[in-house]
């Protein structure tokens, strides 16, 4: 049998030149152990410590887990869950991988009073592209008193499949829909003057940016939701705009995530299209990656 130890150095010896970032490397390693003993960080400190052994069917099963890492996939896929907002989330190759900046979005969501509006009318929400259900979720159970309607939306059926079961998972009830944000046209009936919130993380990686992501994004995360075209990088925020002009009445606000080299141009386009109280917000690593905009001309 081999030791703790032993399979710590061996894994580090691995995926060294893939992730040079010792801090990343050793994440990795706890993800992954954590996982396949079922057990806490700090048992896993102990084990390699004491320099445990390991029994053959376990070592057989981080191995081979390991030489999945070592071909770039993402730890996420391969132990089949990440965290978001400390809560467990089902992902595999069908949706994007959540991240820290999308739940700096959602935390910014959830410190805004939107009851303002509100006459007395349940919150609606719209999470456009919702791939694992994340946001929506979390904005349900945060907020369960609040926003009662949460329509999730997505292109990609076997991404709302695993949406389902975010949502079984958590207990809650979230309302899925196949529509595709480019081609199709949704109607959902909407009170005059409701309160609509309009959230999005959407594609908005240029093509020829292709090449600055690390290898597992490209290889592995769905393209689809990852990239536009360099010609029209905006293409989804305008779908999503024009939707929201032409479908919906009352109070709606709107919360992208976006791409950091793009932002001016962003605000230039909500500026034009009617939009009003924009705010841009930096990321934890300050970048202009979060904006948020109220749009109420038909608000009676």
């Amino acid at each position: 049998m081999e030791s703790f130890y032993k399979f710590y150095c061996f894994f580090q010896k691995t995926l060294q030149d893939l992730y040079p970032e010792p801090k990343e490397l050793e994440t990795i390693f706890f993800l992954l152990t954590t996982h396949i003993f079922q057990c806490d960080k700090t048992t896993i400190l102990l084990r390699l410590s004491r320099k445990e052994k390991i029994n053959f069917f376990t070592y057989d099963k981080l191995i081979k887990k390991l030489w999945e890492l070592k071909k770039n996939r993402p730890i996420q896929y391969v132990i089949g869950h990440t965290y978001f907002f400390g809560m467990k989330f089902i992902v595999n190759e069908k949706v994007f991988i959540p991240r820290p900046e999308t739940e700096e979005l959602v935390n910014w969501i959830l410190q805004e009073d939107h009851s303002v509006y509100n006459h007395n009318h349940s919150i609606q929400v719209f999470d456009m592209g919702t791939g694992s259900g994340c946001i929506s979720i979390t904005l349900k159970k945060k907020k369960p008193e609040i926003i009662q309607h949460i329509h999730a939306i997505d292109s990609d059926q076997k991404a709302l499949d695993i949406a389902r079961k975010n949502a079984k998972l958590h207990n809650v009830k979230i309302s899925l829909k196949n529509v595709n944000l480019l081609k199709d046209s949704m109607y959902i009936s909407t009170n005059k003057n409701s309160v609509n919130i309009i959230v999005s993380n959407p594609p908005y990686i240029k093509l020829s940016e292709k090449k600055l992501l690390h290898p597992n994004i490209v290889q592995y995360e769905p393209n689809q939701a990852l990239f536009v075209p360099d010609e029209d990088p905006l293409i989804f925020y305008k779908k999503i705009s024009f939707w929201i002009k032409k479908r919906l009445t009352g109070i709606v606000y709107v919360y992208f995530e976006i791409n950091q080299f793009i932002y001016l141009d962003i605000i230039d386009f909500l500026k034009k299209m009617g939009f009003r109280k924009i705010e841009i917000r930096r990321d934890f690593q300050g970048f202009f990656r979060m904006v948020r905009a109220v749009y109420y001309e038909n608000y009676k």
